[in-house]
């Protein structure tokens, strides 16, 4: 499911699903518009055409009634004569158009001369609409009603000549056959809609998936260019186009070539810069080398000249070929350590438990801290998963940093260590209230070979060393520092 939500994503968001969903959108709108707009004026004519019936109706009934009044009132039918003809005329009305539902004439009184229901004869409707079109209405009037919840044209016309009048008559006429054919005119055309939308998208699918497809292409090789990253080596054909979209491929290996060009120089600049880098490595480390090493060997060499010398006791011997000794150890440790910097290589990764690690490093340092008045804040998390890491080597790293917090504070201090976890990563603080870092050599202290302390103290080695340990088990070191404050390393190792 969450699989093809995202390929649904991606696709909302890819120039062709864009391009379809805007279209769809638009057939959609104009569709809907263009169906209101037929339905509307068909539904316009049909109604008027209704109306004309209405009128035709009307008209006809009107003049054959007004004849029969006529001949009433020359005494050629007495009254029953007139009501007979007015009963047939209605029956013969409702018999012929189906969708009469009721016909009733009636006097300039308001009184009932014929009706469709016999029940309604003899009455007088003292309906003041009925009563006032009797009396006063001059042509046909057309209304829509209802009767018992149907839709129907209420039809009144007088029964006149000239000023002279006889009464109205009134036909309901039923709109149900002109309501079902504007409901078929829907139907019709909501299927026609939907058959020519669906037709439509599918073109403009086949047309989007077309013309998308050489921008998925130019798409596609970008993301093999960045997969591959070496433009030298990556090698694609592009189809010759004379659209706007082969402009497009022109532009693109254009684009391509001046890539490659620039990476070239690039790579040429990286190689310049590379040997200046290694020639100032090479003279930072032998002139660390030279300084660190040419103390003890100064050393070894009085010791040596003194040696030569007659007239020294046993003592005095013992003492100069010691000295030796140290000056030589000291050398030997040098050189360990240079070992140790050039191959920087992680040997062995276990389970480890950090809490216990710094227990352990804690416990073999406590005389230091003790000797020098400090404090030491332990702030571990309550359970940490154990880590896959070197212990040795980590132990190294960790033992450097404290032992350069227990240095910095000579006259006492408080040395906090504290771990915790975030975002995929173990994080370890080793903070202390030293002297601090001066701002203008922080960002100098993992070079080699740089150190603060005094000759003969430190090589300046530690931290590059724990530096380049951290970072090949993925990790990051920081260090903030405020003089007067403090130190704080901070440590974070991936927790995968």
């Amino acid at each position: 499911m969450t699989t093809l939500l995202r390929k649904s994503k991606a696709w909302v968001f890819s120039l062709q699903g864009k391009f379809i969903l805007v279209a769809s959108f638009c057939i959609f709108i104009f569709s809907l518009i263009g169906s209101f707009i037929i339905i509307s004026r068909e539904e316009s004519l049909y109604r008027k055409d209704m109306v004309n019936q209405c009128k035709v109706i009307a008209e006809i009934s009107r003049v054959t009634l007004t004849n029969v009044m006529v001949f009433n009132e020359l005494g050629m039918m007495d009254k029953l004569d007139l009501i007979d003809y007015l009963d047939y005329f209605i029956m013969n009305l409702m018999d012929r158009d189906k969708r009469v539902r009721y016909v009733m004439v009636l006097d300039d009184n308001g009184g009932v001369l014929a009706h469709s229901n016999i029940s309604e004869y003899n009455k007088t409707y003292k309906d003041e609409s009925l009563w006032k079109a009797a009396l006063h209405l001059n042509e046909t009037e057309i209304v829509d009603s209802s009767l018992q919840g149907e839709s129907i044209y209420k039809i009144t016309t007088p029964l006149n000549i000239n000023t002279k009048r006889w009464g109205i008559i009134q036909i309901g006429l039923s709109m149900e056959d002109m309501h079902k054919s504007i409901d078929a005119l829907k139907r019709e055309v909501i299927r026609l809609v939907i058959i020519f939308s669906s037709i439509s998208l599918l073109i403009i699918s086949i047309g989007a998936e077309v013309l998308a497809k050489p921008v998925t292409r130019l798409s596609h090789i970008m993301d093999g260019i960045k997969s591959h990253g070496d433009l030298e080596q990556y090698a694609f054909e592009l189809k010759d186009r004379r659209d706007e979209l082969g402009k497009l491929q022109k532009s693109f290996l254009w684009m391509i070539q001046r890539l490659r060009d620039a990476d070239s120089e690039r790579k040429k600049t990286m190689e310049v810069l590379s040997q200046t880098e290694k020639m100032v490595s090479v003279g930072r480390l032998a002139s660390g080398v030279a300084h660190e090493i040419n103390n003890p060997l100064g050393g070894i060499t009085v010791c040596f000249k003194n040696l030569m010398k007659s007239g020294m006791d046993d003592v005095t011997r013992e003492e100069h070929i010691e000295l030796i000794n140290d000056c030589l150890q000291k050398i030997k440790n040098i050189v360990e350590q240079l070992l140790n910097f050039s191959k920087m290589t992680v040997t062995e990764k276990t389970p480890t438990d950090l809490n216990g690690l710094l227990d352990r490093l804690l416990l073999l340092l406590n005389y230091a801290t003790a000797e020098k008045r400090i404090t030491v804040v332990k702030d571990f998390r309550g359970y940490m998963q154990k880590i896959l890491i070197d212990e040795g080597k980590m132990g190294q790293v960790f033992m450097n940093i404290i032992i350069n917090a227990i240095q910095a504070m000579d006259s006492g201090g408080v040395l906090t260590i504290k771990t915790g976890q975030g975002n995929g990563f173990y994080e370890i603080f080793i903070k202390d209230t030293g002297a601090g870092i001066p701002p203008d050599i922080i960002s100098n202290i993992f070079d080699p070979f740089f150190t603060t302390k005094s000759v003969g103290v430190g090589t300046g080695l530690g931290l590059s060393v724990s530096k380049s340990i951290v970072e090949q088990h993925g990790g990051t070191i920081e260090v903030k520092s405020e003089l007067g404050a403090g130190t704080i390393f901070k440590i974070k190792l991936p927790m995968e």
